[in-house]
């Protein structure tokens, strides 16, 4: 299925042959730096802002083009967000969910849709066709990746009615939410700021709330202070007495870092 940047891309593409073939047509005067097609940003909805940037933090398209984020530049579905060594940044996103990155990470906005606009429960609301008539709900969803590294991340709307419009998808294991506050971490053979270095995998704990994890060697759901250690795809969850070294100092509440 083509992102909504894939879409706008072939638009504008299909736009730009078409003027193209005005413009030999058309004396030299009428060319003008307004004719040029908008950006992606400009047309495209946006899924969050950074409300902090530490460091060396960019966004890099799924054309290939990258930027450099800074504090309350906005981010939007397709990209992939990196962090470099000693870099941090928190995304906001629309439906009020937070993510903070660890430094050297690669976390994917994959797909995400979110309407801030809904009807008040019990409101009267005008039948379809008619004027006033609200358009058909819209589904909302937000589906990440974790490439590399790891994060702490606050829950937001999204998922809280369906869980299943919500996930994390890891090299190791598939992560979903039941209204969480929760950290996770992937070591594949790059936890090298740990000694002694950790065993390679997926750990997680959880601050509040509660995760599910699963993967070909079964689905766990760990709950508030509890954490997690699976080795691989399929690896059987293993749980830990203790906050496991991989995910090093606790980050900070991403609700706070502004």
């Amino acid at each position: 299925m083509k992102t909504r940047f894939a879409r706008n891309l072939s638009r504008y593409v299909l736009a730009g042959a078409a003027a193209g073939a005005l413009l030999l047509a058309a004396p030299a005067w009428s060319v003008t730096p307004e004719t040029a097609a908008p950006t992606p940003e400009a047309t495209s909805s946006a899924a969050g802002s950074a409300t902090l940037v530490t460091g060396h933090v960019s966004a890099a398209a799924p054309s290939g083009e990258i930027r450099d984020l800074v504090k309350g530049a906005q981010v939007f579905e397709g990209e992939v967000i990196i962090t470099s060594s000693s870099s941090y940044v928190n995304i906001e996103f629309t439906d009020g969910g937070r993510v903070l990155l660890r430094p050297e990470s690669r976390f994917q906005i994959d797909r995400y849709q979110f309407s801030a606009a809904a009807p008040q429960a019990g409101a009267a609301q005008p039948a379809a066709g008619q004027p006033g008539a609200a358009p058909a709900p819209r589904q909302e969803s937000a589906f990440f990746r974790l490439l590399k590294g790891g994060f702490r991340a606050v829950s937001g709307l999204i998922g809280h009615t369906r869980r299943e419009d919500y996930a994390v998808q890891t090299p190791v294991a598939t992560i979903g939410i039941r209204g969480t506050d929760y950290e996770v971490r992937i070591c594949q053979g790059d936890c090298g700021d740990i000694t002694p270095a950790p065993a390679d995998g997926l750990y997680a704990g959880v601050q509040s709330g509660s995760i599910a994890l699963a993967n070909d060697g079964g689905t766990t759901t760990p709950t508030a202070g509890q954490y997690v250690f699976i080795a691989g795809r399929n690896g059987v969850p293993v749980p830990q007495a203790l906050r496991p070294a991989a995910l090093g100092t606790p980050l900070p509440d991403p609700k706070t870092c502004n």
